[in-house]
């Protein structure tokens, strides 16, 4: 059997995908492919186990931002180093984070929020979950010249709870979650990626709505292996992933979750990860973040 590991618990978005192509991996290669949901440190256990795995093609990692580009910034050992110990075998999907205010506040742009954080300094309230959201609010405060108090929550159910009860103002979270509270008058105003997300058009960008070359993160995760995989197993999964997603039913599964479908060579995931890391590696430095 096949095991593919997930670092982090059953239901969220990223591992009920996960889930799916597994099943339809299964199916294709015709031997099971077993999920090992193994959550802790922010995803760095279950990501490190992989790194430490056979490199036999039969021990996989849904990696994601968090472990592969984000977490070694933010960990001072995360037990794994992203550049060496992985083989990217093919990226599945890719959201971004959104920018999300009470139905109270009244700044309905970007430009209007950096405004008002001017106006009255110290006085906003932003709620995250850490990693990513919180890199893309500690960059939007360098970048726009303001301020404001940053309180970290456990997960994206209680950034948008505490939005919607006021005890926050301004909340940065996954996009698929904003979309469960719009019948109650929270806003999104931008999402954090450089270009506008296809799946809600009609949500203009950090960017260009009031922080001209803002880019910020966006919620990707992918296939992988331990470094030391043979190339020809690399290349049959890689085809058997592309193959996964273009079904109907895989893309009605990532696009219900708010993700878009990517797909790709191994090589172009390789690329796109580590240009990720990099960017997330100077936007820590940048912050003065100092490794946990």
């Amino acid at each position: 059997p096949i095991t593919l590991v997930i670092p982090f618990a059953p239901g969220g978005s990223t591992a009920v995908v996960g889930r799916g192509v597994a099943d339809k991996m299964g199916e294709i290669l015709g031997q099971p492919v077993v999920v090992d949901n193994r959550p802790g440190a922010g995803g760095t256990v279950g990501t490190k186990a992989v790194a430490k795995a056979d490199p036999d093609g039969y021990t996989l990692l849904l990696g994601y931002t968090g472990t592969l580009a984000i977490g070694p910034s933010l960990y001072r050992n995360p037990g794994y180093d992203p550049r060496k110990d992985f083989a990217p075998i093919g990226a599945i999907g890719n959201a971004p984070n959104s920018l999300v205010v009470h139905p109270s506040f009244p700044a309905k742009t970007v430009a209007e929020l950096v405004a008002y954080a001017k106006a009255n300094p110290g006085k906003l309230n932003f709620g995250t979950t850490g990693g990513s959201s919180e890199l893309d609010v500690r960059m939007l405060m360098q970048r726009a010249g303001i301020d404001g108090e940053l309180l970290l929550y456990p997960g994206g159910t209680q950034v948008l709870t505490a939005l919607a009860g006021n005890e926050i103002q301004v909340a940065l979270n996954a996009i698929r979650g904003v979309e469960s509270l719009r019948g109650r008058g929270v806003r999104a105003i931008a999402v954090t990626s450089p270009r506008r997300f296809a799946l809600a058009p009609e949500i203009p960008t950090v960017g260009e709505s009031g922080v001209p070359g803002f880019k910020g993160a966006s919620l990707w995760f992918g296939l992988l292996g331990p470094a030391g995989i043979p190339r020809d197993v690399v290349e049959k999964l890689n085809r058997e992933v592309n193959g996964i997603l273009a079904m109907p039913d895989v893309i009605k599964r990532v696009t219900g979750m708010a993700h878009e479908v990517i797909g790709g060579s191994s090589e172009d995931f390789r690329t796109f990860a580590l240009e990720e890391l990099d960017g997330y590696e100077r936007t820590a430095r940048e912050a003065k973040l100092e490794p946990r």
